[in-house]
């Protein structure tokens, strides 16, 4: 059996048919969460491996964008709301970019990208599934893609003070206070 991250390609959609923890782009199948490989009668399955056991349905979780993939943002997890302290072991959540928010989101970069740190709500404690839906989840944090200082808040947009690039993110209502 093969462990694979979610993003890792496992196969095409001609030679397997769709189980869980799946999911098929342009002909090739990949996988939605971190497991092992299962195949059964032409079925393909990730069985998902519960990497954090003190993660539960609806917490919330601070974490910090490690990859950006097809349409499902890769989250390595650093706290829990609630936990005075970092989570005992770090692990990897997976943001689809169905979760990211209420209205349709053509590109998920357009939302979140790599190195900004995110509050969301876990939907699936199982398969590390998150969500950054409600008005309060999403970035948190972030830096500038052209020159790496840290972006500040205006209205609905960010701009960063050192050389006034603009960039847009699903933010969150805490974004730039420090809390969450």
């Amino acid at each position: 059996m093969k462990f694979v991250m979610p993003g890792d390609k496992v196969g095409y959609k001609e030679e397997f048919v769709l189980g869980e923890g799946v999911y098929e782009e342009n002909g090739e199948i990949f996988a939605a969460v971190a497991g092992k490989i299962v195949v059964k009668d032409k079925v393909i399955n990730v069985e998902p491996v519960k990497i954090i056991p003190e993660i539960e349905k609806g917490d919330v979780v601070l974490g910090r964008v490690i990859d950006v993939r097809n349409s499902i943002a890769l989250i390595e997890l650093s706290r829990k709301k609630g936990l005075d302290r970092d989570l005992k072991n770090t692990g990897l959540a997976a943001l689809h970019i169905s979760n990211v928010q209420n209205e349709y989101l053509k590109d998920l970069n357009s939302a979140i990208r790599y190195m900004d740190i995110v509050k969301a709500r876990v939907i699936d404690e199982k398969s590390l599934k998150l969500s950054t839906k409600e008005k309060e989840m999403g970035v948190v944090k972030s830096i500038c893609s052209v020159c790496k200082h840290e972006m500040l808040r205006e209205g609905d947009e960010l701009k960063c003070p050192n050389c006034g690039n603009v960039e847009r993110r699903k933010l969150s209502s805490d974004y730039g206070k420090g809390k969450w």
